[in-house]
């Protein structure tokens, strides 16, 4: 669907007036980017074992793209459904449940992509080419931004759980995957500047 598209009209689908795709499917694109830029940057700095797990977190993101599209037209496809006598109130309200827990899950997923490659460009920095300084730091800054887009689709759609064990826990998994990724984030911001002092 959106992932098999030219990068043009991806851009265009994202500016329509339509719901998808919408900040988790952007946010998916951006780490798959991230990752990508990663890649890149481990094979210019022979660096085998990041190459590897960013190749993979760029492989998944591309999967998320479209499976939070998808979610999201769950959401949309609950929310119109009929609520006109007490049994269809009932349907609707539990269709919309299923559909919202799948809509948090989904960029929590992102989540962990995003940690993960993080962490890959923190074990990369210190091994880094320094002609890539810049791009190891551009790949950190999109995962983050991934990051960041991915942690306020999965609060939007827990908030309106009304299973509170579920929430709780997507909501500590949230809280916890943001500050990693700030942890490994400074990790990498570190080496950049070792890199650039030239030690």
């Amino acid at each position: 669907m959106f992932a098999e598209m030219k990068l043009s009209d991806f851009l265009e689908k994202v500016a329509a007036k339509t719901p998808t795709p919408g900040g988790g499917s952007v946010s998916a694109a951006v780490g798959a980017l991230g990752a990508a830029l990663g890649v890149m940057t481990a094979r210019y700095s022979e660096v085998p074992e990041a190459e590897s797990i960013l190749d993979e977190v760029k492989k998944e993101f591309l999967v998320l793209v479209d499976s939070d599209a998808e979610a999201y037209g769950q959401v949309n496809s609950a929310m119109s459904l009929p609520k006109d006598s007490d049994d269809t109130k009932r349907r609707r309200k539990e269709a919309l449940q299923i559909a919202l827990g799948e809509a948090s899950e989904i960029p929590l997923k992102g989540m962990l992509l995003s940690v993960r490659g993080l962490k890959a460009l923190a074990d990369l920095a210190p091994k880094c080419n320094k002609h890539l300084t810049s791009d190891l730091s551009s790949a950190a800054t999109f995962l983050e931004s991934a990051l960041a887009g991915c942690a306020e689709n999965v609060r939007v759609n827990a908030v309106a759980l009304t299973d509170k064990v579920r929430r709780g826990r997507l909501e500590k998994e949230l809280t916890r995957l943001l500050e990693d990724g700030k942890s490994e984030r400074e990790q990498v911001r570190k080496g950049v500047e070792l890199l650039y002092a030239g030690k």
